[in-house]
C-alpha cells in the first residue's frame, strides 16, 4: 500500500453562498506489480493533478453553472453533478485519481477533511461502492450524465471560467506524463551499427 498526503485550496459555491476552503487530502493506492516502471510517472500524475488542477480552482454545482459563467472573472471551475459537500467530493475524487493512474495504481481509499468541516474526516473506499458508485446515484438524473463523466475522464480536465464556461482538455502529453514504456526511437540502435566490414585480405588485390 502507498499513501499519499496533500492539501489544496479552493473556493466553493454551495447553494447560495461563497466558501473558501482548505483541503486535507489522504489517499492509499494499490500498486499494480505488473507496470512497476510507471509508478512514478503514476504519482507525478495525481501530484500534479492535485497541485495544478484543484488547487485554487472554484468547486460548484452544475446547478449554478449559469449564475457562474456570467461573472466577468478568471478562474479554473470543477464541475459536480450536486452541491459539492465533503461526502461527494470525496466520491469524485476517488473516481478521478483512479481514472488517471489507468490501471497502475487502484486507489483503496480516500479521506478528506477540510477548515470548513472542523476537520472532520469524510471517506470513500472500494468497500463503499468504488469506481461504478458516482455513475449509479445519478443514474436516474440524465441531464448531468456530462457531470457525471467528467470525473471518470483520465485526462486533467477543467472549466476554464473566461467570457463563460469552456471544458477545457489537458493532454499528459503537454506535461511530459504520458504512459510510454516503449524506447524512444531515437534510443534503439541497429545492430547493423556494430557490424564492421571484415578485415581485407591479400588476395582481395589479385585480379
Amino acid at each position: 500500500m502507498i499513501e499519499l498526503k496533500e492539501t489544496f485550496c479552493t473556493t466553493m459555491i454551495i447553494e447560495d453562498v461563497i466558501i473558501p476552503n482548505t483541503w486535507n487530502l489522504h489517499v492509499q493506492l494499490i500498486p499494480n506489480t505488473s507496470k512497476n516502471k510507471l509508478y512514478n510517472k503514476a504519482m507525478e500524475r495525481v501530484q500534479y493533478y492535485i497541485q495544478e488542477i484543484l488547487d485554487n480552482s472554484i468547486f460548484l454545482g452544475s446547478h449554478n453553472l449559469k449564475l457562474l459563467s456570467e461573472i466577468p472573472f478568471k478562474a479554473q471551475v470543477h464541475v459536480f453533478p450536486d452541491d459539492p459537500w465533503d461526502h461527494l467530493i470525496a466520491m469524485c475524487l476517488y473516481t478521478k485519481i483512479n481514472s488517471i493512474c489507468e490501471e497502475v495504481f487502484y486507489v483503496d481509499s480516500i479521506s478528506i477533511s477540510s477548515h470548513q468541516a472542523r476537520s472532520v474526516s469524510h471517506n470513500f473506499s472500494e468497500a463503499d461502492g468504488g469506481n461504478e458508485n458516482l455513475l449509479e446515484l445519478f443514474d436516474d438524473e440524465p441531464d448531468l450524465e456530462q457531470y457525471v463523466k467528467y470525473w471518470y475522464k483520465p485526462t486533467p480536465q477543467l472549466f476554464l471560467l473566461h467570457e463563460g464556461l469552456k471544458l477545457v482538455d489537458h493532454p499528459w502529453e503537454e506535461v511530459d506524463l504520458q504512459y510510454d514504456d516503449k524506447p524512444k526511437e531515437a534510443d534503439v540502435i541497429s545492430l547493423k551499427d556494430f557490424k564492421k566490414p571484415p578485415p581485407k585480405s591479400d588476395n582481395d588485390d589479385i585480379a
